[in-house]
């Protein structure tokens, strides 16, 4: 399934806000957007506190449905608090209704959309989670826990990955109902991802054809210029290699393992739930990412979302981000901005703005990002004092204006 739109009501930063998204099946032309040329990608962005995260929870929470009220997910202050003088009411209630298109995986027949609508209820400081639509029957296949119907997952920015040792899937499985499980990296900081060589080298001996897709997506995902994996193993742990180097995946850095890991948990939940003979790039779901460039050098930021749109054409992506050079990758259509109006609360919309191609100092000087200099406090005002000199025609100004321009303000002896 693919989400459609998702409106809010009093669920933290947002007091009322409704968004579209994006998807490779979505009616451009009813939405009133030119099609993308990564139409699978949703990009979440804006300032820290506007509500980022928040939006990537509450589509998940709309994306578990009925099965929301026996998720075992805690929650805690979901429901919108009004800033003291605001004269405002706090409510002791929160809405999330959304749209999603199902797909044949999905097990709906004759419906083009699902709807979802859960509420958060609060008695006291206690809060609860309650699904609230007559349209449960349609769901019914989401209490299944290796169906690839309504297949979605999230990853938190906390998310770490678990050591091999320390990891039982077996119990992991009993403990909790895997389509919530799924998600718990959004709500626990605590919660882990399972790691590649806790699941991988079962299917090398029982189903060689997956796991020969698992290695080929691994490879896809990281794109050109990085580690090649090509399953080998080393003490129990799986081997990257560059330019004739191997590392085991525990010595990567912060930033491989942080890419690696969630990209590892996802396919394992693909391959959990891919019916017998089917190719894993087949599988339609969503896939969010709190913080995509976490930890990602400037170089892989610029390619990183181009690189898993075209790996996994068939998934849709909402990530969060706060890197020009990320946004820089996309196309205005892609790009979903997080806005402040009155009272602390926050609004999701789309700008038709251009973007696509501009680098990473043109970027933060949209309103996307709305910076009014990328340069030192001290330099800009340099800078200004300077500009306004030269234009009231006085030639030194002008002269120093051009230096302070192209030149640091540090001196070397």
């Amino acid at each position: 399934m693919y989400i459609d739109s998702i409106n809010i009501k009093q669920f933290r930063t947002f007091r009322e806000s409704e968004n579209s998204f994006i998807h490779k099946d979505q009616d451009f032309e009813k939405l009133g957007i030119p099609k993308p040329k990564l139409p699978n990608i949703n990009l979440v962005l804006g300032i820290n506190g506007l509500g980022k995260t928040t939006l990537l929870k509450a589509v998940a929470l709309a994306a578990l449905g009925p099965a929301v009220q026996d998720s075992g997910i805690f929650p805690y202050r979901l429901i919108r608090r009004e800033p003291v003088g605001s004269g405002r009411q706090t409510v002791d209630e929160a809405t999330i209704c959304a749209r999603f298109k199902p797909h044949e995986q999905d097990r709906v027949k004759n419906f083009s959309v699902v709807e979802s609508q859960v509420k958060v209820k609060r008695k006291g400081d206690l809060e609860t989670l309650r699904w609230d639509h007559t349209q449960e029957k349609l769901w019914h296949p989401i209490f299944s826990s290796t169906s690839d119907a309504f297949f979605f997952v999230g990853y938190g920015a906390n998310r770490r990955v678990e050591k091999r040792e320390r990891e039982d899937l077996g119990s992991r499985k009993a403990s909790a109902f895997a389509r919530a499980q799924r998600i718990h990296s959004l709500f626990e900081e605590a919660y882990s991802l399972i790691p590649l060589n806790a699941w991988l080298p079962h299917y090398e001996n029982s189903n060689p054809s997956r796991y020969k897709q698992v290695v080929n997506l691994i490879n896809q995902l990281l794109g050109k210029g990085h580690y090649e994996f090509k399953g080998e193993m080393e003490n129990r742990e799986y081997l990257f290699e560059q330019q004739g180097l191997k590392v085991p995946f525990p010595a990567l850095s912060d930033g491989y393992r942080a890419f690696l890991g969630w990209v590892s948990d996802l396919l394992y939940h693909v391959c959990e739930t891919c019916p017998s003979g089917k190719k894993l790039v087949n599988n339609k779901g969503i896939v969010m990412v709190d913080e995509i460039d976490l930890h990602l050098h400037p170089n892989w930021q610029m390619n990183v979302l181009p690189v898993i749109s075209k790996a996994l054409p068939n998934i849709q992506f909402i990530v969060t981000t706060h890197s020009p050079l990320i946004v820089g990758s996309l196309e205005w259509m892609n790009i979903i901005v997080m806005t402040k109006s009155q009272h602390q609360a926050s609004t999701a919309k789309h700008l038709k703005l251009a973007v696509h191609g501009l680098d990473a100092d043109q970027v933060l000087l949209t309103d996307y990002f709305g910076l009014k200099t990328t340069r030192a406090s001290k330099k800009a005002r340099q800078i200004k004092d300077l500009s306004l000199k030269a234009r009231e025609g006085d030639s030194e100004a002008a002269k120093q204006l051009l230096e302070k321009m192209m030149q640091g303000e540090e001196e070397f002896q």
